[in-house]
Order: C-alpha cells, then sequence, then structure tokens
C-alpha cells in the first residue's frame, strides 16, 4: 500500500510541477507566428535555390571530368 501512495504522490507532484512549468510558457501571437512562418519559408527557398546552384554545378564538373 505504501508503494502505491508514493507512486500517486509522484503523479500528483510531476502534474503540479508540470502545470507550474506550462504556466511560464509565452504563446505568440497571430502575428509573431506568421513573421516566423515567413522567415522559415523564405529560408528555405533562399537554401533551396543554393543547394541546386551547387548541385548544378558539381554536376557539370563531374560530366566534364567524366568525358
Amino acid at each position: 500500500m505504501g508503494k502505491i501512495k508514493a507512486r500517486i504522490s509522484q503523479g500528483i507532484d510531476f502534474v503540479t510541477e508540470s502545470w507550474t512549468e506550462l504556466s511560464k510558457v509565452h504563446f505568440s501571437t497571430p502575428k509573431e507566428a506568421m513573421r516566423a512562418t515567413a522567415v522559415v519559408v523564405v529560408i528555405t527557398l533562399l537554401m533551396a535555390v543554393w543547394l541546386g546552384l551547387v548541385d548544378l554545378a558539381a554536376t557539370r564538373v563531374v560530366r566534364q571530368l567524366l568525358s
């Protein structure tokens, strides 16, 4: 019976501590979320273009070396 009470006490402590930490979380406003999303999309597109150009250059170099 003592083990069950200890487990229940641990569970209650966990939930209490989790709730305390959750109260410290800053939730973004819709405007902030849109700005962050725009930044991610722009950076992703820039990286895609960069990697595409590097791949194109590497392909041409390899083709020149093999022919």
